[in-house]
């Protein structure tokens, strides 16, 4: 595994009270149930119940499901848990639906986060802040999103890319890839992906011997969804927690990780 310096890291990030070890447990902000919006009808919106602003607004989370299935709520134990520690999340796919999704979709999720950030029941979203996340097949749609300038950074859970296998030596944006280990049908094309990445651009890339997805459909999304929480809280917002795990914390989950230009990633702060 390439090194990275600890204190590079935390040397751009301050302290914030949003975990505090409860990793296990629900946020500050409740736990969200997905909801539906008119102005994006197909897909389904998990918001914080609370309405506080502490900690600073709320950074985005567009996810793409399994199968690129269209039930917006696959995945509901994960997003609802995320939007309680005080992000607005958006599956593609209606609570419930079926059919399939596309990369288009997840598109349509940026359009009208960055639509109705600041207004009526969003008035506390920050849509300058936008992860682009999803397991299998949905991880392919969140690579689609690469290309968006609205995008902060990218998250591939479970995936690697299915056609055009040299796009990912185009990619600029942080990746975090989290890998069910070399039993998960996706693990040589993430493997794959990530050595195709720029020598420049910063990755991430933890492989957890669970299988294809892990334990992303366990509690609160499992370790799964924790290490995409400790992305988030560090790049979003800073916390020096969520820092270390990339560092040593994630040696107590039982990731074996692999970096490239860790160094030269810091907080979107």
């Amino acid at each position: 595994m390439k090194s990275f310096i600890a204190a590079a890291l935390l040397g751009v990030v301050t302290a914030s009270p949003i975990l505090e070890g409860r990793q296990s447990g629900a946020g500050p902000f409740g736990v969200a149930q997905s909801t539906t919006d008119s102005g994006l009808a197909n897909h389904a919106i998990y918001l914080p119940t609370s309405t506080s602003t502490t900690g600073g607004k709320w950074p985005v989370v567009v996810w793409g499901n399994g199968g690129c299935g269209g039930d917006g709520n696959s995945n509901s134990k994960f997003l609802g848990w995320l939007a309680s520690y005080g992000y607005l999340a958006i599956a593609s796919g209606r609570p419930g639906g079926s059919g399939s999704t596309t990369a288009r979709m997840m598109t349509e999720s940026i359009d009208f986060a960055v639509k109705v950030a600041g207004t009526g029941k969003y008035a506390n979203v920050d849509a300058s802040k936008i992860f682009a996340s999803g397991f299998s097949c949905g991880g392919v749609e969140a690579m689609a999103q690469s290309w968006d300038n609205r995008v902060s950074t990218i998250g591939v859970i479970s995936s690697g890319l299915l056609t055009n296998y040299s796009a990912a030596s185009t990619f600029t944006k942080p990746v975090l890839f989290a890998i069910g280990g070399s039993g998960d049908v996706a693990y040589q094309n993430a493997e794959r992906d990530f050595k195709a990445m720029p020598a420049n651009t910063p990755v991430w890339k933890g492989n957890l011997n669970l299988g294809h997805g892990g334990d992303l459909f366990g509690n609160n999304g499992g370790k799964f969804g924790k290490v995409q929480l400790h992305w988030l809280e560090w790049l979003f917002k800073g916390n020096e927690e969520s820092a270390k795990y990339f560092t040593e914390g994630y040696k107590a989950d039982g990731w074996a990780v692999q970096t490239r230009a860790m160094d030269k990633l810091k907080p979107f702060i």
